[in-house]
């Protein structure tokens, strides 16, 4: 089986490192907007250039935000920031979900065409 070569190592290379310099300096306990939004967006950064893939971050962006916020919350992050990365998650992931499904009518079109022509009709 032959090796493939990784695509975009660099980029994934500097998600690495994002990522671990995140990690170096994150402290989840501190009630801080750095500590608790900006510090994780970074890391979603991080997983972007690791991955190379929206969609995942935006799945996991998403979930991570519905599962801390606290729309009861006197601090703006929980009560604020997390939903509305909920619902920039949800759109994008909706947004992205009906790209993929109007391509894939694109794609298929000649073929169903085709199939239709081929019916016999009674």
């Amino acid at each position: 089986m032959e090796r493939q070569p990784i695509n975009h190592l660099s980029l994934r290379m500097a998600g690495v490192a994002l990522i671990l310099a995140v990690l170096f300096v994150l402290d989840l306990n501190q009630n801080d907007p750095a500590n608790q939004l900006w510090l994780p967006l970074l890391l979603a950064a991080g997983a972007f250039l690791m991955t190379l893939s929206a969609m995942a971050v935006a799945i996991a962006v998403g979930t991570l935000a519905i599962l801390h916020m606290d729309l009861d919350s006197t601090f703006w992050v929980t009560a604020s920031a997390y939903p509305l990365l909920v619902a920039f998650s949800g759109a994008f992931i909706g947004w992205t979900l009906l790209q993929r499904f109007r391509q894939r009518i694109k794609d298929t079109h000649e073929e169903r065409w085709a199939n239709r022509q081929e019916e016999p009709k009674e």
